[in-house]
């Protein structure tokens, strides 16, 4: 193994601790049922570590079973993950033992957890109703560092009838690109749209899209 790779695996494995590493019952569900899936999803986590750089303290909105923390962690000064789901924050905790980890069972909705460098929410914004969508962009624009960037990504409105049956219970609201643009923008003074279909990220047709993702910043007074 040639020496820098050595030392990045080396780094890698300080940061997950000396320990063997398994998937929570919701991934390992995934895993065997819909492995794809898997890979969808870690991409959407390495365009998000991409665009928040290194060195960062890092926010994870609905960070479910830390599915992406290690991703998000690899160059950062420190992640934080917060879900409500208590099982998968219990989870997460298990399996990133280091330091550089925090994992906190709790409604974010609405609360300060800090300033953070980089906040990433994927697949949060669809499960929350439209009544209550407001406080959790206001939470988005409160935790976030001047200077500092945040990622969102959801199912695209238009990919609803392709999606499965169980996967449409649990959206309860969904976004058309424009939506999301002009919604985001009431909270942030620029926001950055991308598609996704599967792993390819893209700035294509937005309708055609399955997933959506804005990079935002430069967050307003409110």
């Amino acid at each position: 193994m040639k020496t820098d790779e050595k030392k990045r695996w080396e780094g890698v494995n300080e940061m997950l601790g000396e320990r063997s590493h398994t998937f929570g019952n919701h991934w390992s569900y995934n895993y065997r049922n819909d492995p794809k899936r898997l890979a969808f999803v870690l991409s959407r986590y390495k365009f998000a570590a991409k665009m928040g750089g290194s060195g960062r303290n890092v926010l994870e909105l609905g960070s479910g079973e830390g599915i992406g923390a290690p991703i998000l962690a690899e160059k950062a000064l420190h992640y934080t993950g917060v879900d409500l789901d208590c099982e998968a924050i219990e989870t997460a905790g298990g399996q990133f033992p280091s330091e550089k980890f925090t994992f906190l069972y709790d409604d974010f909705m609405g609360k300060t957890f800090g300033a953070f460098d980089l906040i990433v929410s994927l697949d949060v914004v669809e499960h929350i109703y439209p009544e209550h969508e407001a406080v959790y962009f206001e939470t988005l624009a409160s935790n976030l560092a001047p200077g500092g960037v945040a990622i969102v990504g959801t199912p695209n409105s238009t990919a609803a009838p392709y999606a499965s049956e169980a996967s449409n219970l649990g959206h309860v609201n969904l976004f058309t690109a424009e939506r999301l643009q002009s919604t985001l923008g009431e909270y942030f003074h620029n926001v950055f749209s991308f598609g996704m279909n599967d792993e390819i990220l893209h700035t294509g047709f937005a309708p055609m899209c399955h997933y959506l993702l804005c990079l935002i910043c430069n967050r307003r007074s409110f």
